[in-house]
C-alpha cells in the first residue's frame, strides 16, 4: 500500500469512532482508495492506543497522547495516574509541566518582536542588553545562535538538588541572568551546537528590556491569550491543584516530588504547565499566522544546524529519510516529566504527547505512528 498516499486522504468519523476520536465539522464520502486508506489510519491508531496502554499497565508510563491531522483531532486519551503516590487518574484536562518545550513561547515571543522590527536575527546581546556584563558575550553572540543553541551560552545552574539554593533565591528573569552573565562563550559563537537552558534566559531577558513587561506577562498577553491557551501558564511546583501532574525525582534512593531537582516556575528556557489541547491550539495558532507571520514561521522551522530551526526543532530530514518524516516542534524532559509536540507538513500530522514520568517515555510513544507505518510500508513492498 501506498502509505504517503494513505496520508493525504481525509480521515473519516466513521473509521475511528472506537478510538474516541473528537472530530470538528463534516466529512466528505471518501472513494474507496481513501476508504482503504482511512481503515490503515484507524488501524494505527488503535496500535499506537495499544502501545500506550501497554506501558500503562507495566507502569512505565502516565500522560496524554493527541494526535490531529489537518486541523481535526482524531485521539486525545489519558493514561495512568495523576500522582504515582495517588489513585486518581490523568485526565485529558490534566496541565503537565512542560520542561523545554515551553522554549516554543520564547522563540515565538523573540519572533514577534522580529516582526515588528525591534531586533532581528543577527542583533547581538549588547545591542539590547547594555549593561550585560560579559563583553564578549554581549558583542559576539546574536539571537540566530541562541536560538539555534549555537552561541556557546551554556546551561544555567537551577537543576539538581545541588543547585537547590540557587533555585531559593531567584525571583525574576534578571535574577536567572545574573547567574551567569559573567561567563564568555563557551565556544566560538556560530562554530557549533550545544544544546543550553541559559541562551534562552538571556532571549527571555531580552524580550523584557524590548516591551517593557516582565516575561511571564508578555508570554499571557502575546502568545497565550491570541491562540486561546487558557489552561496554559506558570504555576510555582508545589500548587496543589488537582488539575496538575506530579512528576518525582530520586534523591538519595527516596522518590521525592521533582521540586526538589527542577526549577520550581516556568521561565524562559521552559517549565510552564499545559494539556495536549492547548499546546494543540498552539500550534494551530502557529500554523494559520495568529502569533506570527507565515513567511517569518516558516523560516524559523527550516533546519538550520542538526536538528534545530531558528527555535524550533526542525529535523528528521536529510540523507535516505521520508519527506513524511520531517518534523517541527520541541520535546522537553526531567525528573518526573517527559513530553514530545511535533508537527509534520508532509503529512497533516500534529502529535502530542505530555507525561509526568521521566524521560525517555515519551518518546517512543511520540514517535509510534511514523515507525509504525514504516514498518508496514516495508512489509508490503
Amino acid at each position: 500500500m501506498n502509505i504517503l498516499y494513505a496520508l493525504r486522504c481525509r480521515v473519516s468519523r466513521g473509521w475511528l469512532a472506537g478510538l474516541l476520536v473528537v472530530a470538528f465539522g463534516p466529512t466528505q464520502a471518501a472513494p474507496a482508495s481513501c476508504e482503504a486508506a482511512n481503515a490503515s489510519y484507524a488501524t494505527a491508531l488503535a496500535r499506537l492506543d495499544g502501545f500506550a496502554l501497554g506501558l500503562t499497565h507495566a507502569d512505565r508510563f502516565s500522560g496524554v497522547v493527541l494526535v490531529a491531522r489537518d486541523g481535526r483531532v482524531l485521539l486525545d486519551k489519558a493514561y495512568g495516574k495523576r500522582d504515582a503516590e495517588r489513585s486518581d487518574p490523568v485526565t485529558v484536562d490534566t496541565r503537565f509541566n512542560l520542561a523545554s518545550a515551553g522554549k516554543m513561547f520564547t522563540s515565538v515571543a523573540i519572533l514577534q518582536l522580529i516582526a515588528a522590527h525591534r531586533l532581528s536575527f543577527d542583533t547581538h546581546v549588547g545591542d539590547v542588553l547594555k549593561h550585560y556584563p560579559n563583553r564578549t558575550f554581549a558583542n559576539t553572540v546574536t539571537v540566530r545562535e541562541l536560538l539555534t543553541h549555537t552561541g556557546g551560552a551554556g546551561d544555567i545552574p537551577l537543576f539538581g538538588i545541588e543547585n537547590a539554593a540557587n533555585r531559593a533565591r531567584v525571583h525574576n528573569v534578571a535574577d536567572m541572568l545574573a547567574l551567569g552573565d559573567r561567563r564568555p562563550p563557551a565556544f566560538k559563537p556560530g562554530s557549533k551546537l550545544v544544546y543550553g537552558n541559559f541562551g534562552y534566559v538571556v532571549l527571555g531577558r531580552m524580550v523584557e528590556v524590548l516591551s517593557g513587561e516582565d516575561f511571564e506577562t508578555y508570554v499571557r498577553r502575546h502568545v497565550f491569550k491570541p491562540a486561546g491557551m487558557t489552561q496554559t501558564g506558570f504555576v510555582h511546583c508545589t500548587t496543589h491543584d488537582p488539575s496538575l501532574a506530579v512528576g518525582y525525582s530520586t534523591v538519595d534512593g527516596k522518590r521525592v516530588p521533582n521540586c526538589a531537582t527542577e526549577p520550581k516556575h516556568g521561565f524562559p528556557a521552559g517549565g510552564e504547565v499545559s494539556t495536549t489541547r492547548d499546546m494543540y491550539r498552539f500550534v494551530r495558532a502557529l500554523q494559520t499566522g495568529k502569533l506570527i507571520p507565515h513567511a517569518l514561521f516558516a523560516k524559523a522551522t527550516r533546519t538550520y544546524r542538526a536538528y534545530m530551526g531558528l527555535g524550533f526543532f526542525a529535523t528528521g530530514y536529510g540523507l535516505g529519510r521520508p519527506r513524511r518524516d520531517f518534523r517541527w516542534g520541541h520535546g522537553g524532559s526531567g525528573d518526573g516529566m517527559c513530553n514530545d509536540v511535533r508537527t509534520y507538513p508532509e503529512t497533516g500530522e500534529t502529535i502530542i504527547v505530555l507525561s509526568n514520568r521521566s524521560p525517555p517515555v515519551c518518546y517512543p510513544v511520540a514517535n509510534f505512528l511514523h515507525q509504525y507505518r514504516d514498518g508496514e510500508s516495508h512489509r508490503t513492498n
